[in-house]
């Protein structure tokens, strides 16, 4: 959803350290209408060049550094938390401004291996949940793994189970993931890697960065300040970037406290704006399109719910 971007472009606007916007580069036109007008599809609908587009726009997070400070030290160990405070939160911004799932606080690394490393045929010595979503009747290996929801079918079939028996056994018994989970990751893998959205682990790595950069060493107040404020910020962008709700994943109770103010705002301005188009005609797509507009409204009112509590 697009509805706190102007929210979260207040946050970065005036940061204590924000640096200055790059200039932004120009752009070769096409020899005639016809190669333009392809030309700027292809950038309009390409994620990576939209993400660049939108850097172009946006200050990012940057956070402030001390000077003449050896690297081996406390300080070199507090820098280094700043740098990867900056690359995450810069890439699940322009993650987010491609028009990606910038964050997924539930789908881990190891989910991610389950998906792309392909155990060896001869590792199995039984046709098991695990070998039907790898390989099929055939022999054959899969492109893509089966989704929790195809192996499900693919059980009923083999063993007479119940949808929901069937749903319960590739859940519980492979490496499945849902439809939704896999096409994000596999999103994500064609995502360049400066508008790659985080997954939990790197969302974890995240707030443990934020959270280092508040605790500032004992050194320059001003410094100590800027840092402090930025901190609070970029716990504050993280909770306005979510539209599922989830609950707060800071120790700080300051950054705890931005965190889910702007994320609870952020549920209602979804909510509110899924009640907006609620109020529309019928789509141009049908009974259909208008049930999958209510559908995505009751989700975000029940996210915005689970906020308010």
């Amino acid at each position: 959803m697009s509805v706190s971007d102007r929210e979260v472009g207040e946050l970065l606007s005036n940061l204590p350290s924000a640096h200055g916007v790059p200039a932004a580069s120009s752009v070769a036109v096409a020899s005639n209408a016809s190669g333009r007008l392809r030309a700027w599809k292809r950038r309009f609908n390409d994620p990576a060049k939209r993400a660049r587009r939108a850097a172009r726009a946006i200050r990012h997070i940057r956070f402030v550094y001390f000077a003449h400070v050896d690297d081996d030290s406390l300080f070199g160990e507090y820098h280094h938390e700043l740098v990867t405070a900056e690359v995450l939160l810069d890439r699940a911004l322009a993650a987010r401004a491609s028009g990606m799932r910038a964050l997924n606080p539930t789908l881990t690394g190891d989910a991610e291996d389950r998906l792309f490393v392909r155990p060896p045929r001869g590792s199995f010595y039984d046709v098991t949940p695990e070998y039907i979503r790898w390989f099929g009747r055939d022999g054959m290996r899969r492109h893509v793994p089966m989704v929790r929801e195809e192996l499900a079918i693919e059980l009923m079939g083999e063993y007479a189970y119940s949808y929901n028996e069937a749903l319960d056994v590739a859940t519980n018994n492979s490496g499945a993931l849902a439809r939704e989970d896999q096409t994000w990751l596999l999103a994500r893998a064609k995502a360049p890697i400066y508008c790659r959205p985080l997954h939990a682990t790197e969302f974890r790595q995240l707030v443990k960065a934020i959270e280092a950069a508040y605790d500032v060493p004992h050194g320059d107040s001003n410094v100590a300040r800027a840092n402090v404020e930025i901190a609070r910020r970029a716990a504050a962008i993280l909770g306005a970037l979510m539209d599922e709700y989830v609950d707060t994943p800071f120790q700080t109770p300051e950054l705890a406290r931005a965190f889910s103010d702007f994320h609870s705002a952020h549920l209602q301005r979804v909510a509110h704006a899924s009640r907006m188009l609620a109020l529309l005609p019928v789509p141009v797509t049908g009974v259909m399109g208008w049930f999958s507009a209510k559908r995505a409204r009751i989700y975000a009112e029940v996210q915005a719910r689970l906020a308010a509590r």
